[in-house]
């Protein structure tokens, strides 16, 4: 996410408000504040402006370089940043890497004034202030403008620019609710919001024992938080975790959590909880659809995929070696709680693999919405709130409209499969073991979008596009290497297939898409064309990646 300290940085121009609102900001969120200029003078036990005229500038950037590399390895806390530290490309790499970056905002007549009688910049001299930051603002802007949140401080309060800042860390709490034939349940969406997880079960009446089903990536997490919280509403919670990954998603592990329910005494009147990501919620919605013929559960989603698609719906189920997704159910949990911030724990990896099912609800349903994801690519991958937020909110109303009209992927839903057929071919083939769910996603994506160019229903502005967003955001799109006999062989069991065709969800234009079956001859056509015009794996298969922490 925003970095490995998730500390808050501020950057901007002299007199744009940096330590006042920071020291207020750290006040109101309980975090320490630090300034570097401040430690720059007491590391060298002399003022800036006595730096700047005993050393020279070279000194002091030194100096600085040093105190941001310290302060940053440092526990969460709001930092200020010197007006100039950013035009250092290490100092930036630091910076974007460590946290939420936020450039507060000021104009040059605004920030000289607040400047009057300061007499410690030395960069801006005592002649014409407005003349001289505006001159640094031109030098600087460009740097400035790559931080993540824009806060404007010109003709604001301090109290006004802090609760704006807020507004962004803190988004408000949205309910969506989802209607599926007789079922109808809401999906909670909120930053923080694990420990009302009990709460919000009991309001909906239920009572006794909740069989927490997780993994032990996420029990380290969480589980104690939504433990805490079960209790603390009247509930007897317990925990049954699995093995983590998607090799996992398998009736072995369904039997696992089997045995610990028989064992238990689990009873119709308790609740199944799915806590984590969506194997997690595959496995236990299909345990909670079967056992004692189906008992109650409620997802609480802790990834990307999970809550903008997997935890809404439904689909239940695990995969079988010939296949994904080859045995289920349809099994609506009672409550989805998704509680955006724990997004914030996710390796880079699996945030970025789940950002694929966020651009395909913008490819099928709202060019809009691909548009607004356009616009805040860093903003995502960076974990504002607000806005990461707003991505998940979006993506539900997408999908829960779609769900309320096709209930059971009779017609509608059927384009919720986007990317999916060579999607499933791509992890089959390889295992499940290659591709994070998501990338393999973005792949079929690509090969969808190129199929359709070749039908003649898509333009190459699409086609374009679609693959510039998804390889902004750090998606594959390159085909591996999979022998085309194999390829169709794979899609021939996928749960698309209609009276032996192979039906692809293709795109005719943002927003705009039609499922129809595509003879297997003009798909390797297509197959072949798309591996050699890029051949090989892409990038983000590096070692280094291959080695990333695992999923929640």
């Amino acid at each position: 996410m925003a970095g490995s300290g998730n500390h808050l940085i501020l950057v901007g121009s002299a007199g744009a408000g940096k330590t006042t609102i920071g020291r207020r900001l750290a006040k109101e969120l309980g975090l320490k504040f630090v300034d570097t200029d401040s430690l720059i003078e007491q590391t060298a036990g002399r003022s800036i402006v006595e730096i700047f005229r005993a050393e020279g500038e070279p000194r002091f950037r030194a100096l600085e370089r040093r105190i941001i590399d310290r302060v940053v390895k440092g526990a969460r806390q709001v930092i200020s940043t010197g007006g100039g530290a950013i035009l250092d490309p290490v100092n930036r790499a630091r910076l974007n890497r460590a946290g939420l970056t936020i450039w507060l905002q000021a104009r040059p007549d605004v920030a000289a004034a607040r400047l009057d009688r300061a007499t410690d910049r030395p960069l801006l001299g005592q002649g014409n202030r407005p003349q001289a930051i505006a001159a640094l603002l031109r030098e600087r802007e460009a740097y400035y403008r790559e931080a993540l949140l824009h806060v404007e401080t010109s003709d604001r309060t301090t109290g006004e620019v802090v609760a704006s800042v807020l507004h962004h860390l803190r988004p408000a709490s949205t309910s969506v609710s989802v209607t599926a034939g007789q079922n109808t349940y809401d999906v909670e969406i909120g930053w923080e919001t694990l420990p009302r997880v009990g709460e919000r079960l009991a309001a909906l009446g239920r009572r006794g024992r909740v069989g927490v089903i997780t993994n032990s990536r996420v029990t380290a997490l969480y589980a104690g938080s939504v433990i805490r919280s079960l209790r603390a509403a009247g509930f007897h919670p317990f925990l049954v975790t699995i093995p983590d990954g998607e090799r996992y998603k398998t009736l072995r592990s369904a039997s696992r959590v089997y045995d610990e329910l028989v064992g238990r005494r689990f009873e119709r009147g308790d609740t199944i909880l799915a806590l984590g990501g969506g194997v997690i919620g595959d496995v236990a919605g299909f345990v909670a659809a079967t056992y004692l013929r189906g008992v109650a559960y409620v997802q609480v989603p802790t990834t990307v995929v999970a809550q903008v698609d997997s935890s809404i719906g439904g689909k239940t189920g695990v995969d079988h070696p010939l296949g994904k997704n080859l045995i289920g159910a349809f099994h609506h949990p009672i409550l989805v709680c998704s509680d955006v911030s724990t997004l914030s724990t996710l390796p880079r990896r699996e945030l970025v693999a789940g950002l694929a099912e966020v651009v395909k609800y913008g490819v099928i349903a709202d060019a809009s919405f691909f548009a607004f994801v356009e616009d805040h690519a860093e903003a995502i991958l960076g974990g504002v709130p607000d806005v990461l937020t707003e991505v998940v909110r979006r993506s539900v109303v997408i999908k829960a409209d779609i769900v309320k009209q096709d209930e059971r992927e009779t017609g509608l839903r059927k384009i919720l499969n986007y990317g999916h057929t060579v999607g499933h071919v791509v992890e089959t083939c390889t295992g499940y073991a290659t591709y994070r769910h998501g990338e393999a996603v973005a792949i079929g994506m690509d090969f969808a979008a190129r199929l359709a160019q070749d039908l003649g229903l898509c333009d190459e502005n699409l086609v374009r596009r679609q693959r510039g967003l998804l390889e902004r955001l750090g998606l594959p799109c390159a085909l591996p290497p999979i022998r085309p006999s194999r390829v169709i062989r794979s899609m021939s069991l996928d749960k698309k297939v209609r009276q032996g065709r192979i039906h692809f969800v293709l795109p005719q234009g943002f927003g705009r898409v039609k499922v129809e079956p595509v003879a297997s001859e003009r798909i390797l056509a297509t197959w072949r064309r798309a591996t050699v015009a890029k051949k090989g794996l892409n990038g983000i298969l590096t070692e280094r990646h291959r080695a990333g922490a695992s999923p929640h």
